[in-house]
């Protein structure tokens, strides 16, 4: 049976069509804006049926947007090859030059991540512009859409700041306006960031609208906030954030292990719906296979000397594989490859924040709070807790390692945390490739073409 989220998208069709297309077939950086023939859009926000239609268009477009899918396009695989997650033993070009180190301007994928982000962004522009405008819609539910309409935004803005660095930011729908924007210094951006997300805070509460996490509550615009305050580097704000998500006592890590990655798991705090309830994830479609395909990956051996034989995620979220007589560990945290019934793409834990908040209270020099702190989650693992006297680079070194034990895979952690900790540039001692100005991606030729204020590239490219 399809989920709710489908069932709206195919009511909303007819109201919508137009904007679609345009997304769909825009090929410039910010360049759309809704063409003077096309059907009278503020139509839908009198109806609070279509306004949540469309808005469940925003997610949909989020769950296969080219930067936050779970497939072979997204940043989550490419990411965790371009460091030292994955190996890769596909044909596809685009895989192999992630895996290599050898990006350019031209990129498919990482273009593709640039320009489909603004084209979402401008949808949920319209999406709020439309709902702030709205004299139909009660205001309690005009303050819930927004709150996850600016948290969804306040996303994509995220990752591109983090991966493009300085970037062009708008909540404009104005054509002339957006065809000729200048990049903002990153620090601009996130402070952008910060206020969507302060705002979304005040809107929306710790309920969800849906029992299976499908859409944005409080605690997921407060994780995002969270992110966002440790890239700006306010330690203390970033703490705070963390403990308030905490202490709601909403959310737990699972004492079965097998369970952190099923729907109903007690940990997650935000989760992608499916297309169609049965459908496998797009995690479980990408690692498990019996043979290499076009876009087989296997974990590298730097990750896998770092999980102790005690470590329950050794069990649990790798599976051991023989081809041509050789052993290689799958990613197995999603496991159904038929018929699924019981798992979701997992966006946002609770183990995350604990990792942030044990990372806050380190820039903080409170090292022992630090430790105990990424103890909760060892203890969870089977693990014993480590020792509480760690200068600031044996945690930092420790921090590290745990991190990526439990997030491989996820959401392009690796590459955050190791930029987060200027720990990037220590990929060229396995990866000769890497050069130090990786710790930013190009931005796509076409735009520079398109619109000169984007120019100079970032370094190196």
């Amino acid at each position: 049976m399809r989920n709710h989220i489908t069932q709206y998208r195919k009511s909303i069709y007819p109201f919508l069509l137009g904007l679609l297309l345009l997304s769909i077939s825009c090929t410039n950086q910010i360049e759309v804006d809704m063409p003077n023939d096309r059907i009278d859009h503020s139509e839908v926000y009198k109806d609070i049926a279509t306004t949540k239609a469309a808005l469940n268009n925003l997610y949909l477009d989020f769950a296969t947007s080219a930067i936050f899918n779970k497939s072979n396009t997204g940043a989550s695989f490419n990411l965790s090859l371009f460091t030292d997650e994955l190996d890769y033993y596909g044909t596809n070009t685009s895989g192999k030059d992630m895996h290599e180190n050898n990006i350019s301007d031209i990129h498919s994928n990482t273009t593709a991540w640039w320009n489909n982000s603004y084209q979402n962004i401008y949808v949920i522009n319209a999406f709020i512009q439309g709902v702030e405008s709205s004299a139909y819609l009660e205001a309690n539910l005009k303050k819930q859409l927004l709150g996850e309409a600016y948290t969804l935004r306040a996303l994509y803005y995220h990752y591109l700041t983090i991966l493009y660095g300085d970037v062009p930011h708008t909540t404009s729908t104005d054509y002339n306006f957006n065809k000729s924007l200048k990049r903002l210094s990153h620090q601009e951006v996130l402070l952008k960031i910060e206020e969507n997300l302060t705002t979304a805070i005040d809107l929306l509460d710790y309920s969800y609208r849906d029992p299976n996490k499908f859409y944005i509550n409080k605690s997921i615009a407060l994780v995002v906030l969270l992110e966002n305050y440790i890239a700006q580097k306010k330690y203390t704000k970033a703490e705070n954030v963390a403990r308030l998500i905490l202490d709601q006592k909403l959310y737990s890590i699972e004492d079965n292990l097998s369970k952190t990655f099923k729907k109903d798991s007690k940990s997650t705090i935000w989760q992608i719906a499916p297309r169609f309830a049965t459908d496998i994830t797009s995690e479980a479609s990408l690692y498990l296979f019996s043979n290499f395909t076009v876009n087989s990956s296997t974990l590298t051996n730097n990750l896998m000397i770092l999980f102790e034989d005690k470590d329950k995620r050794k069990e649990q979220w790798l599976r051991k594989i023989k081809i041509n007589n050789q052993e290689f560990y799958q990613v197995y945290k999603y496991q159904n490859q038929t018929n699924n019934t019981d798992e979701y793409s997992i966006f946002y834990r609770i183990e995350q924040v604990y990792f942030q908040l044990a990372y806050s209270l380190y820039m903080q020099d409170d090292i022992k709070q630090a430790t105990e702190t990424l103890n909760i989650v060892r203890q969870k693992r089977g693990l014993d807790d480590l020792p509480l006297a760690f200068s600031k680079e044996e945690f930092l070194t420790n921090y590290l390692n745990e991190s990526q034990k439990e997030f491989f895979t996820e959401n392009a952690r690796r590459f955050i945390d190791l930029k987060t900790t200027n720990k990037l540039d220590d990929l060229k001692m396995i990866k000769p490739n890497f050069k130090p100005y990786h710790n930013l991606l190009p931005i796509p030729y076409r735009q520079l073409e398109i619109n000169k204020n984007l120019l100079p590239n970032n370094p190196g490219y």
